[in-house]
């Protein structure tokens, strides 16, 4: 499982490009699933939102921003 972070150094998830699995906790609550090939799970944080595409079976695409206060 690779380690995803968000744009200001927050680990955000953990996935699998191989199976697609992701999987994220914050603050005790446990969020998983399984993307296919294109598809896309967004993580909102009080501070950022952070987009995990997989783009391969080899490949996340991550995309972050801070969300302005």
């Amino acid at each position: 499982m690779k380690k995803i972070r968000d744009c200001i150094g927050h680990l955000a998830c953990c996935g699998d490009a191989k199976t697609g699995y992701i999987t994220s906790l914050y603050k005790g609550h446990r969020t998983s699933t399984y993307l296919a090939v294109g598809e896309t799970f967004t993580i909102e944080r009080p501070d950022t939102k952070t987009e995990i595409t997989r783009i391969t079976d080899s490949t996340f695409r991550v995309v972050s921003h801070p969300i302005a206060a």
